[in-house]
């Protein structure tokens, strides 16, 4: 949605005082999510890590909020139950959280790296754990898992991976630092890699990237480097396309799909499931994914609309 004009430095206007920035919560949500539309239809789903899942909305199965890992860090939050659903999964939650914690080996390999740079990618297995383990006691027919390491490092480390794009990465930070963003993408094709082991002969792998990042120009980066972060490297202005990714027994292998919108993964996804699109959606069902004894036996089925 494009409510502000270019190069209107909304973020210099609010880190100034200019403007405030309000956090959204679940509440603010008024259309109905994917996880509410197939659990209202008797589907079982468990959500981890999602943003505007806080507080924890009741599901048809289980949700950890993407806040939960902030919460546990402090004390009057390790009993509180808001960022979770229901309630009883804490439990386990923070259980996985501790196996996480006791793991010796180090997430990131990196000289001299700040904490907050190692962060997102505790925060990414920490939530990849807590989604294994809780598929072992609460089965269910959808799951999703947000990732979140690989956007926050590269804003601050695509300099490093990408010098050519920057010209003045010198050869010592490229040692030390060239390769942080690269084991953030390592971190994520590993999960990735155990969510296909995992496949049974009948599921579906969804691996959706909403956008890609480019070199900040130039102009941007001085600004930064005047009132901001001069960190900052990596923007997603103009910046490449995302990608969706399917795999599983249903899915036809081999072959690069024509163009299509994140919009289309919800009806996609209804679709695999046997559940009607709603015709107000703005996406369509890629049946192109799927192999023809699939899209044979499940025509597209269609509702007026989700919306209650």
């Amino acid at each position: 949605i494009l409510l502000l004009p270019d190069f209107c430095f909304s973020h210099v206007l609010v880190r100034f005082g200019f403007l405030i920035e309000q956090s959204h919560t679940s509440a603010t949500v008024r259309a109905r999510t994917l996880w509410d539309i197939v659990g209202a239809a008797g589907v079982p789903v468990g959500v981890v890590g999602w943003p505007l899942t806080f507080p924890a909305p009741a599901v048809r199965g289980y949700l950890v909020s993407d806040t939960y890992h902030r919460l546990i860090s402090t004390p009057s939050g390790i009993d509180d139950p808001s960022a979770v659903y229901p309630p009883d999964i804490q439990a386990d939650a923070f259980q996985a959280v501790e196996a996480v914690g006791s793991d010796e080996e180090p997430v990131i390999r990196a000289a001299a790296l700040e904490p907050r740079y190692l962060t997102p990618a505790r925060t990414d297995r920490m939530y990849e754990r807590i989604a294994r383990d809780l598929a072992v006691t609460r089965p269910t027919s959808l799951t999703t898992v947000r990732y979140q390491s690989l956007d926050a490092i590269g804003h601050y480390f695509l300099r490093y991976a990408n010098p050519t794009g920057f010209g003045d990465v010198t050869d010592e930070e490229r040692r030390r630092f060239g390769s942080v963003l690269e084991q953030h993408y390592a971190l994520i094709d590993a999960a990735v890699g155990r969510a296909i082991a995992s496949l049974g002969a009948d599921d579906l792998l969804l691996v959706v990237s909403g956008y890609g990042m480019e070199p900040m120009g130039v102009l941007k980066r001085l600004l930064e480097r005047v009132v901001g972060d001069p960190e900052l490297s990596g923007t997603h202005e103009a910046a490449p396309d995302g990608f969706l990714m399917a795999y599983g027994g249903p899915v036809v292998g081999g072959r690069r799909s024509t163009r299509a919108s994140v919009v289309d993964v919800v009806p996609t996804v209804l679709y695999f499931l046997g559940l009607p699109i709603g015709r107000d959606m703005d996406g369509y069902a890629r049946t192109d994914l799927f192999q023809r004894p699939l899209t044979d036996a499940r025509p597209i089925t269609y509702i007026p609309t989700y919306e209650k």
